[in-house]
């Protein structure tokens, strides 16, 4: 995590560093690359930290020896979410936080605006993560299946639904187009930054004249995405016999 979070730190940096260089233009440079990095960087690493939650613990024999403590098997799961989601939000805040302080005061708050909705993805993919730990038996299958998990929905999904476009020639509609989007929370989170740096005006001169998901939508789909990965590896540890094998 610590290598993470000077690595993610350095990169927000350099972009911020670059994007001062550009002067009057420096959040228009600035704050779509910091959007570029955390669509990429951050659900992997919070795959790759959630993803040896739960499995890892088996693999060491130590999961029966936890499990035995006089507390329920779904507290535990919910506490080895909320301490990698304590560290993850740690890592966020130092890069962005750093990052801001290369920029003038109007410019930084375009910058700490990021802080919510990166918090958000990174719950969100590892709450998936600590749901792939649960369904594994091998710490391998779940790095596996963390990096295919990571590589369908930050890069794939947005395939899909580009080629859907071409081969329907247009008869999806782009409010469709939009929803599905949203609904991937990589998706969500570069939609909702589109949002707050261009205003829905913008997005209509960009030829995107479409009506994004109001707020309370949004937040539903960031619970959803939060909260039932973390229900469903509930589910599984509760209803599981063996907890050694």
């Amino acid at each position: 995590m610590v290598l993470f979070t000077l690595l993610f730190a350095m990169l927000a940096v350099g972009i911020a560093a670059y994007g001062r260089s550009a002067q009057d233009a420096a959040a228009v440079v600035t704050a779509p690359s910091l959007v570029t990095l955390i669509v990429f960087l951050v659900p992997l690493v919070a795959l790759i930290l959630g993803h040896d939650a739960i499995v890892g613990e088996r693999e060491r024999h130590t999961l029966g020896l936890l499990l035995s403590l006089p507390v329920h098997r779904v507290e535990v799961l919910v506490a080895k979410f909320l301490g990698r989601a304590l560290a993850l939000c740690g890592s966020i805040g130092l890069g962005l936080g750093a990052a801001s302080l290369l920029l003038e005061p109007g410019q930084r708050s375009i910058v700490l605006g990021l802080v919510p909705s990166t918090l958000l993805l990174g719950a969100s993919f590892l709450s998936i993560g600590v749901l792939i730990s649960v369904a594994s038996k091998r710490v391998a299958t779940a790095a596996s299946l963390a990096v295919v998990v990571w590589f369908l929905t930050v890069f794939i999904y947005d395939l899909v639904l580009l080629a859907i476009m071409v081969m329907t020639d247009g008869s999806v509609g782009q409010e469709t187009i939009t929803w599905l989007v949203t609904l991937n929370p990589a998706g969500l989170f570069r939609t909702q930054q589109m949002l707050q740096l261009v205003g829905q005006d913008g997005l209509a001169e960009l030829g995107l004249a479409v009506t994004l998901p109001g707020a309370l939508t949004r937040a539903a789909i960031w619970a959803g995405w939060i909260g039932l990965p973390l229900v469903l590896g509930g589910g599984l540890l509760s209803g599981r016999r063996a907890v050694t094998a």
